[in-house]
């Protein structure tokens, strides 16, 4: 299944997100972009598994999209402002790169790990009604 997939991705971003986050050998833009692929897969698994494709790659919207039929939780929608301050969406302008900061990746990471929880639980209560 295609949602199976997504969620087997997410599960590898995650855990190479974690690792270096306890390593410290990668560069913070390196794991905030682990951080943001897990995230971002995690909820296309959810939302692939509910016969839905996301319309867009941001991970404010995709919850919000999500919030249609999950019961997600309020505290995620401000986590995920942390998360999109620092991508760079595709623009004509050019925008400076801003690095996260050790802080702001920790409370990235464990927002990631907190969605995992949550997304996880959610494909369960999924299976359970079909």
């Amino acid at each position: 299944m295609d949602w199976e997939k997504y969620q087997n991705e997410a599960l590898s971003y995650w855990k190479a997100a974690n690792g270096a986050m306890t390593t410290k050998r990668l560069g913070n833009t390196v794991i905030y972009n682990l951080i943001s692929l897990a995230l971002e897969n995690f909820l296309t698994s959810l939302l692939v598994k509910d016969l839905m494709l996301p319309q867009h790659s941001g991970i404010g919207s995709m919850l919000r999209e999500l919030k249609k039929s999950h019961n997600v939780p309020e505290s995620f929608f401000i986590d995920s402002r942390l998360v999109n301050r620092y991508m760079n969406f595709c623009s004509l302008e050019v925008m400076e790169n801003i690095e996260p900061t050790n802080e702001d990746l920790h409370k990235m990471c464990s927002f990631m790990n907190q969605l995992k929880d949550w997304a996880e639980n959610e494909l369960f209560l999924i299976q359970e009604t079909n």
